[in-house]
């Protein structure tokens, strides 16, 4: 039984370090690899700059620029010729940034 809870607690202490930003990979014929990132780079601002802290009849609502707002990227993405392929381009590693609601 000892063991069993040993393993057990191993198998969530991995679970806890796995990594949980799903990739995304999108393609569009012709680009380059420099032009991707530039366009991601693109959507990226354009997400967060609607994730910015705004106010509505008073109230304070706050933005969160360390997520993706799937709504602003992912069509911006598309806008600019891109498909989701998972066999396309990712972010450039340490770039990666989680996608939101």
């Amino acid at each position: 039984m000892q063991r069993a809870m040993v393993a057990f607690g191993a198998v969530l202490t991995l679970a806890a370090c796995a990594e949980d930003v799903p990739t995304l990979k999108w393609s569009k014929p012709g680009v380059t690899y420099d032009q991707f990132v530039a366009d991601r780079a693109v959507c990226v601002a354009r997400s967060q700059a609607a994730s910015k802290t705004y106010y509505i009849g008073g109230i304070r609502y706050r933005g969160n620029p360390d997520v993706l707002d799937a709504g602003v990227f992912l069509p911006c993405m598309t806008d600019l010729g891109y498909s989701r392929d998972p066999n396309g381009y990712a972010a450039p590693p340490g770039d990666e940034i989680p996608l939101g609601p």
